[in-house]
């Protein structure tokens, strides 16, 4: 059984609940993707890049 819930954990709800939840910050400076959105079939479309990858390859390039 997983500890978190859509994602996050029961601390960070909290914080949210009470309005002090910082989100990460994003560096969108570096090299490389930094997000991916779904396409619905299988696969992503990489951000910035706009390269159309598998699960696989997302993962491999967000070092997930």
């Amino acid at each position: 059984m997983s500890d978190l819930i859509f994602g996050k954990t029961w601390e960070e709800i909290q914080a949210i609940q009470q309005k002090q939840y910082k989100a990460p910050i994003v560096d969108i400076n570096r090299p490389g993707d930094y997000g991916a959105d779904p396409i619905g079939d299988g696969t992503f479309r990489m951000v910035p890049s706009g390269d159309i990858v598998d699960y696989k390859e997302r993962c491999k390039r967000l070092n997930k």
